[in-house]
């Protein structure tokens, strides 16, 4: 039973039961400043779900300062329609991808039914009602900005999540005196491009027909174009349903013959959904296919969300040039500024689930090197390296891998070579050159992870459809294209394209600093728009998804990827 509900029944019983002319007497301003400032202090409020506002206290006491610490909803002035917007407000918190519930926007919704008509005199309640109300939009417009989950509670760099605090206080008085607590949330809401694109493809979502399924799409083996399939029908709805086929594409009677053949028109559909889903676009309907073919709407709606609580962890002040990796996509965006479309989008190879994750950073670009040498971590030389040199003493120069520095006098013999590597007392690197699997050019941004993007050797792992292969920096696949994007936004620069392809065809290594750093920002989000306003969908290769969802309180996602290690080794 909701307390705050009994509470102000009994009160109201109470104070019908008196003279209607001494309840409907003005209260003394003073005796009203007193019940608001003592339940302030109390950091509690009854009526709420989760009574305790000691985070939001400071906020709510400023709040009530600004008006003079009186009533700010059912003051002399009481206006039913000023009620309803900031009650609207909270209802809508959904199209933010928030939940109303986390704001109590039923309860208050019935409490302020009550609360419009209990008497003037009920000072100590109506201070109830009216903080609670303040309560809840100080919450939601929090949360909306910073979000729900501190980043910092999922092992996030300090970079994000540490953004200015928003003046929540402020923005409600102000959006009150000008008659605009409608557009409060669009003021409060990140401004990140992205965030207003997932934003839409939220509302979009959700305007689709949950769907009326039975069982799901069972395939004994990969279904190809020509192929027959007793769900063909099941198949096309689910290619509609998902936007990737027109309602009217190739609908065959059911006495057709042609009504269980996988065909051209559906192929076409298949392909779509593949490249929406991040997929190869085969159009072969193998296992990832068909998972991603059976998951829910709720699902996708569910992605979108956690897309955007990720967002509000982000600084506003993002400015170009601004270079983004989307880890579980598998993808790179280089921007000239956030407000425009992407000037450049490439693939790229990340960290190999779940082993050697590439991790979430918000970093500044300070050089680019040229022909770089490889410095062999300590861990894939013992774990890596050493067997093979076990096996072949002439691994090392095969391989253009120099030891540069032994820490021991008596490391002569290859025993004692051996025993520094395992020991970690030798340092390794590989010489440039075409065995270099940092290829020709490499980006740095210091990190603690000491993960950078790089060129890479083996590009023919640029055509798989999931590519989680390295040991946790990025491989990026034109880095031609990103040294230009990166040295064009660099004043007074002599680096155009002929200089950049003879530094990257030389022999020796060389090292070209920024002026202008530039910020290098890798994100996780299994939900992503495109410059052409096309929402993506990635499985969530590291279960960052899930355990998010998990901190939120919320159940995981039902139909989730399985998750996937990808087999192979190789450096980055």
């Amino acid at each position: 039973m909701n307390i705050g509900l009994t509470l102000p029944a009994f009160v109201l019983l109470f104070f019908f039961a008196q003279n209607n002319t001494t309840a409907d007497v003005s209260p003394n301003s003073d005796d009203v400043a007193a019940a608001i400032a003592s339940l302030i202090a109390t950091k509690q409020n009854p009526l709420l779900t989760q009574p305790d506002f000691s985070a939001q206290a400071e906020q709510v006491s400023a709040l009530y300062r600004m008006h003079a610490d009186q009533l700010l909803w059912l003051g002399e002035n009481r206006s039913e329609s000023l009620i309803d917007d900031a009650l609207k407000l909270l209802r809508n918190a959904s199209a933010d991808g928030l939940d109303p519930l986390d704001y109590d926007t039923e309860v208050l919704t019935n409490d302020f039914k009550m609360a419009l008509a209990m008497p003037r005199n009920a000072i100590t309640e109506l201070a109830k009602f009216d903080t609670a109300l303040s309560i809840s939009l100080i919450r939601f417009i929090n949360d909306l900005h910073h979000g729900r989950v501190k980043p910092r509670q999922l092992n996030y760099p300090s970079q994000f999540g540490s953004k200015q605090s928003i003046d929540s206080a402020n923005l409600i008085k102000q959006a009150i005196s000008a008659g605009t607590l409608a557009q409060l949330a669009e003021t409060a809401a990140p401004r990140i491009r992205q965030y207003q694109q997932l934003k839409k493809a939220l509302h979009d979502y959700r305007q689709r027909p949950r769907e009326t399924r039975g069982d799901p799409l069972v395939l004994q083996k990969s279904l190809r174009p020509g192929d027959r399939h007793p769900q063909i029908a099941e198949l096309r709805e689910r290619l509609i349903a998902w936007g990737a086929l027109p309602a009217n594409a190739g609908n065959p009677n059911d006495t057709d013959d042609r009504s269980d053949l996988y065909s051209e028109t559906l192929e076409a559909g298949v392909k779509e959904f593949q490249r929406q889903n991040g997929l190869q676009a085969d159009g072969i309907i193998g296992r990832e296919t068909t998972t991603k073919l059976n998951q829910s709407l709720e699902h996708r709606i569910h992605q979108i969300e956690l897309a955007m609580e990720r967002l509000r962890w982000l600084p506003d002040n993002l400015s170009g040039p601004l270079i983004i990796v989307n880890i579980p996509a598998f993808q790179l965006w280089a921007f000239s500024s956030p407000e425009v479309n992407e000037s450049l989008n490439m693939k790229v190879i990340v960290g190999k689930a779940l082993q050697n994750q590439t991790p979430v950073l918000f970093e500044e670009m300070k050089y680019l090197e040229f022909m770089p040498y490889w410095n062999i971590p300590t861990s894939i030389m013992k774990k890596e390296i050493l067997p093979k040199l076990y096996n072949d003493w002439s691994y090392l120069q095969s391989q253009d891998i120099e030891l540069v520095q032994v820490y021991r006098s008596d490391a002569e013999s290859w025993d004692g070579i051996f025993e520094d590597i395992r020991r970690g007392r030798v340092r390794a690197r590989q010489r440039p050159g075409k065995k270099n699997p940092l290829g020709k050019v490499k980006f740095i941004f210091p990190n603690k992870e000491d993960v950078y993007l790089h060129d890479t050797s083996t590009p023919s792992l640029f055509n798989r459809s999931r590519r989680d292969f390295s040991h946790g920096c990025v491989r990026v696949e034109d880095a031609e294209r990103l040294a230009e994007f990166v040295l064009s936004h660099q004043p007074d620069t002599n680096w155009d394209l002929s200089a950049i392809q003879q530094a990257m065809s030389g022999s020796k290594t060389r090292r070209v600093s920024l002026k202008n750093t530039i910020p290098v920002l890798f994100l996780y989000s299994t939900a992503f728009v495109d410059h052409d306003n096309q929402v993506h969908f990635y499985s969530d290769i590291y279960e960052h998804d899930a355990t998010l969802a998990k901190t939120l309180g919320k159940l995981p996602l039902s139909d989730n990827d399985k998750v996937l290690t990808a087999g192979g080794s190789a450096p980055g």
